[in-house]
């Protein structure tokens, strides 16, 4: 099954650079985060979850680093469900700086469903999954 890519553009700015003049590492993290919280915003996936009382959490970052970002280029972050289990959710990422074309970087991030309550990873209800695949 294909699923929905949604794409966020972040432009590098002077606090995003390490001593290297290269996007740190870690904010790459934070820039994978916005595109995902981007793309839960193209259906109800948020309310959803929330009404159900559960929560994601991160439970894995695989990030193959691939060329490296300098200040003012323009990243264009490609968002995408890649596989769904019982109680997580693996997202497909890639990042492209948008003046050269050259791929930055490629992520797997996988977030695992947890009740807020009692901190235990949760199952993800028919209600969620029907979200999360639009």
């Amino acid at each position: 099954m294909e699923y929905r890519t949604s794409t966020t553009n972040i432009k590098v700015r002077s606090y995003h650079i390490d001593s290297y003049q290269h996007v740190n590492n870690m904010r790459y993290m934070e820039f994978l985060e916005e595109a995902r919280w981007t793309h839960f915003e193209g259906n109800k996936t948020l309310e959803t979850v929330a009404k159900s009382g559960v929560g994601f959490v991160i439970a894995n970052y695989n990030i193959d680093y691939l060329y490296p970002a300098s200040m003012d280029q323009t990243l264009e972050i490609k968002t995408s469900l890649a596989k769904m289990g019982k109680k997580s959710v693996v997202f497909k990422q890639e990042i492209f700086i948008k003046e050269n074309q050259k791929q930055a970087l490629s992520a797997n991030v996988t977030l695992v469903s947890f009740d807020i309550k009692t901190q235990l990873p949760a199952e993800i209800t028919e209600e969620m999954r029907a979200e999360i695949i639009k």
